[in-house]
């Protein structure tokens, strides 16, 4: 059994990526907090720590709103419930728990007594099918495809290329360069700071990134990982000038992956409450918004 004694939690560093990589895999939850490149880009900003014990990995976020626990992540398929219950030996009365998915909801209502439950559309995280993407098939893709064949019209020379040692210093000036656009936004601008921190570690991640050119130079490029049947899309950043750019940096990654690796969605991430990105993400028609849960537990 666990103590609050002997248990030391510790801020989640780059070093410490590759130990916790492996629990993530095979637990069929596809959001995006249970992933290396989410703790990378927001774990400082939610005061994110980790611990190992009995090879179960503890993840608690210690924040403004106090210290919540992710549900406890063992390797490979093992259950929930088999795991959770080391939280109560942390000697606390009540327990929070936050980024549970939706799925072990009804699991750990059925375990445990729940004092208070709640979740927010600006948490969820849009899931779609990634032959959708990689095609946009389909009446209601008719807008997107035509702007993808106006970008593809309009910009003949563009190139595409996998983000690799050879290209990401010209990744990095179009960062710094896109970071001049917009310094009013706090939270663009902390987001903006952590992609130059993944491109500067990009070779110690388990990434996958694609660029885009035209006439030789950065027009867009994005930055995903792949996770079971899932790869997450954390960054895309582009230069606006180019008609339809965001369009096909988005369609053209998606089928490049597929032609790599095997996977069946893509999550893209929450809306952060943002309308304009909400509409945005809802033109690419999701499969599925996936909703997340902070809870109270009793002990």
């Amino acid at each position: 059994m666990l103590t609050a004694r002997r248990l030391k939690f510790k801020e989640v560093t780059t070093a410490d990526l590759d130990l916790i990589a492996p629990y993530f895999a095979k637990k069929k939850a596809m959001i995006a907090d249970h992933s290396i490149l989410y703790l990378h880009m927001w774990g400082a900003l939610l005061g994110t720590e980790y611990a190992i014990d009995d090879d179960v990995l503890l993840l608690r976020r210690n924040g403004k709103r106090g210290i919540s626990y992710y549900p406890p992540l063992g390797r490979g398929e093992v259950g929930l419930k088999t795991h959770i219950s080391r939280l109560a030996s942390l000697g606390e009365a009540e327990i929070v728990l936050s980024a549970v998915p939706a799925h072990a909801v009804a699991e750990i209502e059925s375990e445990y007594q729940v004092l208070e439950k709640e979740t927010s559309r600006r948490w969820a995280d849009y899931i779609y099918n990634a032959h959708d993407l990689a095609t946009l098939q389909g009446h209601r893709y008719n807008k997107k495809r035509n702007l993808v064949h106006q970008f593809e019209r309009l910009y003949p020379t563009h190139t595409y290329e996998d983000i690799t040692a050879e290209n990401l210093a010209d990744v990095v000036a179009f960062m710094q360069s896109f970071m001049l656009e917009d310094r009013e936004n706090a939270d663009k601008n902390y987001e903006n700071e952590r992609v130059l921190h993944i491109l500067a570690e990009y070779d110690r991640l388990p990434v996958i990134g694609g660029l885009l050119r035209v006439e030789g130079q950065v027009a867009a490029f994005t930055v995903a990982e792949h996770i079971d049947n899932t790869l997450l899309v954390h960054v895309e950043k582009a230069d606006r000038r180019f008609k339809g750019v965001y369009q096909y940096i988005n369609y053209r990654f998606v089928r490049e992956q597929m032609q790599k690796r095997e996977f069946q969605f893509v999550n893209r991430e929450d809306d952060a409450g943002d309308e304009g990105l909400r509409q945005a993400k809802l033109s690419y028609c999701p499969v599925d918004i996936l909703h997340k849960y902070r809870m109270v537990l009793k002990f």
